[in-house]
């Protein structure tokens, strides 16, 4: 027998089982909204975990090859520890990754880890990614994404220690690790990066970057004609040219003169 307004002990264990359950749905749904928004690799790999407690959280694998239920799901204490579910592979390394991103940010509420491709371009070069993409101030994002050494994890935490001001780190020759309040913030800021990772990229092509001024000379890019480039992305000097397609036919690469300009074409 209850007092009034006293919930049934039963009704209190479904509400909780409940109130579980729906985390987890609702983890699953980002999981799955980063699928739909083609910013993952073509493997569709992806780590994504969610606080659900002061010292738990829920944390999973993502990829192409099987849908993502609440049940694959596994809940983690910081220490690393699992306190329910399996794993399913997941390394040490990568759940280690996780729990000291939100021991290294308490206010941490989601971390998800992806090789995204155009910010892997950034990872490998060992180049920050510029926060001029304007959504990522928005989303917590207002200073260049730094890059941490390819390991061990000890040396990326101790750079999201060293750098307060930012949401993202990127892990030399890896990936990508963006952090945030909740998942759909995380989200959005993981798919914002992407995008400023693969504007920047499509920007440094056009030769119009912000940094050291450079040119743009995209000659004929059909078989048997010659294309130099010169991108004024930071690193690349002026007088740099790139032939990407050897010079063929009649006329040789003395069609081009000494400034690297192709002469009109007389007629």
């Amino acid at each position: 027998m209850t007092t009034p307004g006293q919930a049934p002990v039963a009704s209190v264990a479904e509400a909780a089982e409940r109130s579980h359950f729906a985390l987890r749905r609702a983890v699953v749904d980002v999981a799955m909204g980063l699928l739909h928004a083609g910013v993952l690799s073509h493997s569709g790999h992806a780590d994504l975990s969610a606080r659900v407690g002061p010292d738990v959280v829920l944390i999973a694998t993502l990829n192409r090859t099987r849908d993502l239920v609440p049940d694959d799901l596994a809940v983690v204490r910081l220490d690393g520890s699992v306190a329910e579910g399996d794993l399913g592979g997941m390394s040490t390394e990568v759940v280690a990754m996780h729990v000291e991103v939100y021991r290294a940010r308490p206010q941490a509420g989601a971390v998800i880890h992806t090789h995204s491709p155009h910010l892997l371009a950034f990872a490998l070069a060992g180049r920050p990614l510029p926060a001029r993409y304007e959504p990522l101030p928005r989303l917590g994002q207002a200073e260049e994404v730094p890059v941490a050494p390819p390991a061990p994890v000890a040396a990326c935490i101790e750079l999201i220690k060293a750098r307060p001001g930012t949401q993202a780190v990127l892990l030399g020759g890896h990936g990508v690790l963006a952090f945030g309040p909740d998942t759909e913030t995380t989200v959005s800021l993981l798919v914002a990066l992407e995008e400023a990772a693969e504007a920047e990229l499509r920007t440094a092509v056009l030769g119009r970057l912000s940094g050291p001024p450079g040119t743009l000379h995209i000659w004929g890019m059909a078989a048997g004609e010659r294309c130099a480039m010169v991108a004024g992305y930071p690193g690349t000097r002026g007088d740099d040219h790139v032939d990407a397609y050897p010079r063929a036919g009649p006329v040789g690469a003395g069609a081009a003169d000494a400034t690297g300009q192709r002469p009109a074409p007389a007629g």
